[in-house]
């Protein structure tokens, strides 16, 4: 890509559906970021999840678990821009590319606070 520098490739990281989370949680060593505003969280979230909005999230990733985090929204794009900034820091991630109304129908989990 012509807006990289010179010897830079461009990162990745792996994106998966709500039913591809649900198969592999609560297994040891996967962590569940919920990047959504309070107010959406408190109407449903995955259980076992933890919750930092994204826009909180440069300030607080020293408070991210270890292990694999798969990282969720409401609908996957501020999954992705949380996936990017975790994956800078060099963590292993997945971002979850579906609607949040799925987490249910896929199997997981989900209480209202």
């Amino acid at each position: 890509a012509d807006w990289l520098r010179p010897g830079e490739t461009p990162a990745t990281f792996p994106r998966a559906a709500f039913a591809d989370l649900a198969r592999r949680h609560p297994a040891e060593g996967v962590v569940v970021l919920d990047v959504r505003r309070a107010s959406e969280r408190a109407r449903g979230h995955v259980e076992g999840s933890v919750h930092i909005p994204v826009h909180e999230l440069h300030g607080r990733l020293r408070e991210v678990p270890d292990g694999q985090v798969w990282v969720h929204c409401g609908s996957g794009l501020r999954a992705a821009v949380a996936a990017s900034l975790l994956d800078a820091s060099g963590r292993d991630v997945v971002a979850v590319d579906d609607p949040f109304d799925r987490a249910g129908e896929a199997g997981l989990t989900v209480r209202t606070s």
